[in-house]
């Protein structure tokens, strides 16, 4: 049988949608006696892939059973501290003293992501990975993450041989045991969250942030690595725009451009893979290597924005809203979360609601028995559908 890869994309609290595609897919992969070896992810995607490789030597649908109870009660604590705080020292406190040039330490991030940690050593087992590579469950499992000095991507892996370094996406594949520090530098959101240091192995000791930064979608590794078919869930919809002007006239505030540098940087990237995936494959000389593929992801664009918008507005908006979460309440305002989709995708990738994580769980469920239903051989060559 050949080698299936499971490619997951990051993009935050929008992961929950990536656990309910898995819990509808896995298992009939499963039963078809496809189920993926190798398991590649970037950012939240890399945290999902943990929890899937930790989990490689159980059955499929029990085991996402225990990841959608995960993430329907995650919670904004589960992840980072309350906003305001970081360290011993309110961030708000050390941006003014750099402002008015106080010497003291650098301003490292705008969010402390110190429960993260504790989070992942409860849902990822990291010797039962270890074990999982080595018994044979899984083949390959990788995270890709940034790194800080170069701004290469860097995909560590733990089983499989190394590729070649890929002169022409700047990627380095390093071989380790993976830990938790390997997928938290996967995550750590340049700004948002401090640089993460990796220790080991010694030739990538150093800082790491976000893989998503550069390889939001890492399709290309889980080839690398050696699949011959993947199954890709991105957390962004590849549809193009309907509006058919080339501008408007509604002036942008500063959250719709971060929204725009997103679109730029996550969803352009994946774009281009899957179009080129799905309509080229590989060209290798004159022979023709088709790789079959899954593709699940959103079908509207901003249709997880209106989602956390709609959310944001039923449960966290007013004082209600700030008594059952003040940290929820107080991101949306910041970033105008409840006032419409486009701003509501910016808010969707810090929402850790377990209301929206449930919604996306559906969606995602939802999404991927339509790809069934669509395909019922499983697997698509050629153009994407739609």
């Amino acid at each position: 049988m050949s080698p299936v890869a499971l490619v997951m994309s990051g993009g935050g609290a929008r992961g929950a949608y990536e656990v309910g595609v898995l819990s509808v897919l896995m298992p009939e992969l499963e039963r078809r006696g496809e189920r993926p070896s190798i398991v590649v992810g970037t950012s939240v995607g890399a945290f999902n892939a943990a929890f899937v490789a930790a989990n490689a030597h159980r059955p499929a649908a029990e085991a996402l059973d225990d990841g959608t109870r995960y993430w329907n009660e995650l919670t904004w604590t589960d992840s980072l501290e309350p906003i305001g705080a970081s360290g011993p020292e309110p961030a708000r406190r050390r941006l003014l003293a750099q402002l008015l040039g106080v010497r003291r330490p650098r301003i490292h991030a705008l969010l402390d992501p110190t429960p993260l940690e504790h989070t992942l050593e409860r849902v990822a087992d990291f010797e039962q990975i270890a074990r999982n590579v080595a018994d044979g469950a899984l083949t390959t499992v990788a995270v890709a993450a940034t790194s800080a000095l170069t701004g290469n991507t860097v995909v560590f892996h733990a089983g499989g041989e190394s590729p070649e370094h890929d002169p022409v996406r700047q990627i380095d594949y390093v071989a380790t045991r993976l830990d938790g520090t390997h997928v938290r530098a996967s995550g750590a959101i340049p700004g948002l969250f401090p640089a993460v240091h990796v220790d080991a192995p010694e030739r990538a000791r150093g800082w790491y942030f976000d893989g998503g930064t550069r390889l939001n979608t890492p399709i290309k590794p889980a080839l690398e690595l050696g699949a011959d078919r993947v199954v890709v869930i991105g957390l962004n919809s590849v549809a193009p725009p309907n509006e058919q002007r080339l501008a408007g006239p509604h002036r942008p505030d500063v959250f719709e451009a971060a929204a725009q540098v997103m679109q730029g940087t996550i969803i352009d990237r994946l774009v281009e893979d899957m179009r080129e995936l799905a309509a080229e494959n590989v060209e290798d000389g004159d022979d023709h290597k088709v790789v079959p593929y899954v593709f699940v992801a959103p079908k509207e664009l901003n249709e997880i924005g209106a989602i956390a918008t709609r959310v944001w507005r039923d449960r966290y908006a007013g004082v209600g809203g700030l008594i059952r979460d003040r940290n929820l309440a107080l991101l949306g305002r910041f970033v105008a979360g409840g006032d419409d989709p486009v701003h509501g995708e910016l808010l969707s990738f810090l929402f850790f609601s377990p209301e929206f994580a449930r919604e996306l769980i559906e969606l995602g469920q939802r999404h991927a028995r339509d790809w069934l239903a669509d395909h019922p051989e499983i697997w698509r060559t050629g153009p994407l559908p739609g």
